[in-house]
Order: structure tokens, then sequence, then C-alpha cells
């Protein structure tokens, strides 16, 4: 996946007519340090300023099995979808339509786990082979706080404060 910015994105028909979230970033920067969400979108913030990750996506019936070792950190965070599309985006607005749609059990509420090492090579990495690695599953459930399974790695550590409240799901 090629990100700009540090950014790629799932979002839903919706999201840039119905919807506007301009404080996404800051919210994860205050929360969980990786993912934040709302009506329509989620935004993932990786260490890769601009350049390749590589991204494995799963669409899940339930929640997955617990995160391996190697992911240095790991969040799940509630989205809504109002459309029953969620789709996978570039900046910029270039839709990845080999993922698919993400909403499988259409428009409602999903979880999303995002998991990532390699934040911090990505960050002073410059070239075309990628050294940042995400994981994304999705799966249909009810609305919850943010969960930080995970927060290793040093965009983390800088930004997550697990004493602050987490992160609530933003209501459509």
């Amino acid at each position: 996946m090629f990100v700009s910015y540090g950014q790629y994105y799932l979002q839903g028909d919706d999201f840039l007519s119905a919807y506007d979230d301009t404080d996404t970033i800051g919210r994860i920067f205050a929360g969980n340090s990786l993912a934040a969400g709302g009506p329509e979108h989620l935004t993932v913030l990786a260490g890769t300023h601009t350049g390749w990750i590589r991204l494995t996506t799963q669409h899940c019936a339930d929640e997955p099995l617990p995160p391996g070792k190697e992911w240095e950190t790991v969040v799940d965070v509630s989205i809504c979808s109002t459309t029953g599309i969620l789709r996978l985006f570039r900046w910029g607005g270039d839709v990845e339509e080999d993922a698919g749609n993400f909403a499988t059990a259409g428009a409602g509420w999903y979880r999303v786990r995002v998991q990532a090492r390699g934040r911090d090579d990505g960050d002073a990495h410059e070239g075309d082979s990628p050294v940042e690695e995400h994981f994304l599953s999705v799966w249909p459930a009810p609305p919850q706080p943010d969960a930080v399974l995970r927060a290793n790695d040093a965009l983390a550590r800088t930004h997550y404060d697990p004493a602050r409240p987490p992160g609530q799901p933003v209501q459509p």
C-alpha cells in the first residue's frame, strides 16, 4: 500500500458528503497513536511518511485471534458504516478496489484491529522497498471504547498515555 503523509483509510460512500472529521489526526495523537474513526471512516497513521508499507487485510465474521508478539502496536477501534460500504483508500482519494468491501454485514457498527510493526524504521526509511508492516482486521461488533492491546513503538511511547480515558466511538 502506498501511503502519503503517513496515512491510509477505510471510507464509506457518505464520508465526504455527509460527515467531516477534521480532528481525526489530533485524536490519534491524543489517543492510541495508531488509528481513529468516526461515521464512515477510519484513519490509520503509519511511520512511513511517503512510500510503500506492507498491508494485509482481513474481513472477519467475529473477533480475530489475539495478536502475535511480533506486532509492536495493536489497537481496536469502533466505526459505524451508515451506507454498508467501507473500502480501503490511499491519501488523495484513490480506492484499493481489490481489497473489497469491509462492511460485510451491511450498515452498522464494526470493530477494526490495526496491528503495526516497523513504524520506527518507516519513519527514517527512504527507498522503494517497505520496512513497515500493518495488518488490518474488520468484523461486525457493537461500539466499544478504543482498546490498546500493545503500544511499543516510539510513536506510541511518545503519544499514547494509558492514564488517559480511551477514545469513545463517534456516533453518526
